[in-house]
């Protein structure tokens, strides 16, 4: 029964998403004939869920489910997670944190790994793990084209299959499945919370439909069809408008979020900084002077598309071929890539970006780190003096809070989150878009050095901003009154 209630939210929506492509004509006849009846009977079948499964949260609590399926794997999303489940436990220790993952790790071994990749100890009293099964809908692998689309719909797949296993007093998405918004609103009567790091449709997107550009995850059939597109657009905005509670990572998502979901900074969209282990690196000596810094330009991202390492090879070959003495002491200057790979694919680029380096004739001046310790990376961190950040709108950016923590001085892309939000240009940083630049910027730091031994204390001290203190302050100072709220309700509901 379940099954078949679930493909017909999935039916509703691709009966929306194509009858917003069709033409006025074709429009009226199918509201006419198909529509207004489906329109009905789906109104019928929301009542009768709300009844179902709205009755199922238990009145005697309040509980906060985190919607989070990849919740074992260790990145900047989850120490958001585990940081804000901290938070609510040590101000809440009554209320029932629930997260929802599709990891198949026991309950001990998730305890575990959240204690050595990220040293948080979480209380095992208040938190359960309810495991879902088919997570194989929301991966990108599972559609070659309509990526988008396809994981959109089959997040409402993933979210009913959650919602059918617990009803949560407030749900809170901390992954970025939107389309789950309205399934645990208007069937399980949850209030719904989010945590966006990456809008799923952006202004950007919006400006390369008008242009008919297309990206990865956008077939160009679909950016050239500007129907397909709004109306892709138009569900997003809808969904989203279920999320009481907007919070985001940066002013540059947050800016997006609110042009999109027309959502008001201050009143229920609030940028709240991702937590960053900034005391651990700022343990790490400054050394600007004493000899303990190199000249060694360090870049820290995984080996993926988006993260443009040829623009860091291309701008070290400018580099050495502007400014011969990098090539030899006492500058010497060496580019060192570290990253971590998925697949094959990305083992592959690595292979392409080595062959690059030699095509260049700079192999000598480059090395690879893969998938290093985090104490190689400590000594890496301690060594270095510039960092270089090519990613066009990344969204945040934490690798480059962890360079100036480190007492690293950034290069980092002009763009998104560096310039939003991170780095404040010829102050406690660069901003670069070319080769040109960014080759400037490094030889000015590593030539004269003495000239920059002030911005590498301000880079350092400007990321306590970026703390996880500071994340568990600003998380809970917009979080409580949902709770607040739900407890007030359920003190209500008792004395009725």
């Amino acid at each position: 029964m379940d099954e078949l209630i679930m493909m017909a939210f999935v039916l509703f929506t691709i009966v929306l998403l194509l009858t917003v492509s069709m033409t006025l004509a074709a429009l009226i006849s199918t509201v006419v004939v198909l529509i207004i009846p489906l329109v009905i009977c789906t109104i019928a079948l929301l009542i009768a869920l709300r009844i179902k499964y709205g009755s199922k949260k238990d009145p005697s609590e309040v509980s906060v489910a985190f919607f989070h399926p990849y919740c074992t794997a260790g990145g900047g999303g989850e120490r958001v997670l585990w940081c804000a489940i901290k938070s609510i436990q040590e101000e809440y220790p009554y209320v029932r944190c629930v997260v929802y993952t599709g990891d198949k790790e026991s309950d001990d071994e998730i305890f575990n790994k959240v204690k050595k990749t990220f040293d948080i100890e979480l209380g095992r009293d208040n938190l359960e793990f309810i495991r879902l099964t088919k997570r194989k809908w929301v991966e990108a692998s599972t559609y070659p084209r309509f990526t988008l689309i396809g994981q959109s719909l089959g997040s409402m797949i993933l979210g009913w299959e959650a919602l059918t296993k617990f009803v949560p007093t407030i749900f809170l998405d901390s992954m970025g499945y939107a389309f789950t918004f309205p399934i645990f609103s208007l069937i399980g009567g949850s209030t719904v919370a989010c945590y966006v790091h990456y809008p799923t449709i952006s202004s950007d997107m919006i400006s390369s439909v008008k242009s008919s550009s297309h990206s990865f995850n956008n077939d160009a059939s679909i950016s050239s069809n500007k129907f397909k597109t709004i109306s892709k657009l138009i569900i997003y905005q809808i969904v989203g408008s279920f999320s009481k509670l907007v919070m985001v990572n940066g002013t540059w998502t947050g800016n997006h979020i609110r042009d999109i979901w027309k959502k008001q900074f201050g009143f229920d969209l609030f940028v709240v900084y991702p937590p960053v282990d900034v005391q651990g690196r700022k343990q790490l000596k400054l050394g600007w002077m004493d000899g303990t810094r190199k000249n060694m330009i360090l870049s820290i991202a995984q080996f993926r598309p988006e993260k443009n390492h040829q623009l860091q090879l291309r701008t070290l070959a400018h580099l050495l071929e502007k400014y011969p003495s990098h090539k030899q002491q006492p500058l010497n200057t060496k580019l060192v890539l570290v990253g971590g790979v998925r697949d094959q694919g990305d083992r592959d680029r690595v292979e392409e970006l080595r062959k690059l380096s030699r095509e260049l004739g700079i192999e000598d001046h480059v090395e690879f780190q893969i998938g290093i310790s985090s104490d190689q990376l400590n000594q890496l961190l301690s060594e270095a003096s510039v960092g270089i950040h090519t990613m066009y709108n990344e969204h945040f950016g934490i690798g480059v809070v962890e360079l100036m923590a480190a007492g690293v001085i950034p290069v980092a892309n002009n763009s998104a989150g560096p310039k939003e939000d991170i780095v404040r240009h010829e102050d406690t940083g660069f901003l670069a878009s070319t080769v040109q630049e960014y080759a400037e910027y490094i030889h000015e730091i590593l030539a004269y050095r003495e000239k920059y031994v002030e911005m590498q204390k301000k880079a350092r001290e400007s990321t306590d901003r970026f703390s996880e203190s500071n994340f568990s302050n600003q998380f809970l100072k917009y979080f409580k009154p949902l709770i607040n709220q739900s407890l007030r309700n359920n003190n209500n509901k008792k004395r009725n």
